[in-house]
């Protein structure tokens, strides 16, 4: 599937393409519409793809958004860079070197390079964050398996 994108211009022209580069047009700005955005789901986790190299969007980061069901127990896991965590709705708790943090909205949560941590959701409702992770990032579960980048950070 190849999202719908609005590629904005400078200054205030609007160009509405489906996946082509801009370069000619000037500095390009991709907007990609949460109607057509990519989804994969986990038992108790939900993710759409907002920008990644593999749709084209991004050569250097990975962004989506996180939704986390209510009671979803984390599992541990580790990547190759830092991932960053800002809340928009509810609260996660998540799990690092022993110690457990609640997060929320108004929180961003920096997990660094090569450090287990899970994040879970303990509460009765959703929790919602917009993730951001460096292209070419691998995860790891702790329980063993080998690296593998997250179809949704591709």
């Amino acid at each position: 599937m190849t999202p719908q994108t609005s590629s904005l211009t400078h200054p205030g022209q609007v160009a509405l393409l489906r996946g082509q580069p801009t370069h000619d047009r000037g500095v390009p700005l991709t907007v990609t519409r949460a109607a057509d955005a990519p989804t994969w789901d986990l038992p108790g986790a939900h993710f759409t793809g907002l920008a990644s190299p593999s749709r084209g969007d991004s050569k250097d980061i990975s962004v989506w958004r996180l939704v986390l069901d209510p009671h979803t127990e984390g599992v541990e896991h580790h990547l190759t860079s830092s991932e960053i965590f800002t809340p928009l709705a509810g609260v996660a708790q998540v799990q690092i070197h022993g110690r457990t943090e609640t997060i929320g909205v108004g929180d961003a949560l920096v997990v660094p390079a090569d450090t287990a941590f899970s994040i879970g959701n303990p509460a009765d409702e959703a929790f919602e964050a917009i993730v951001c992770l460096p292209a070419g990032a691998q995860a790891a579960l702790t329980t063993g398996g080998e690296p593998f980048t997250p179809e949704w950070a591709a």
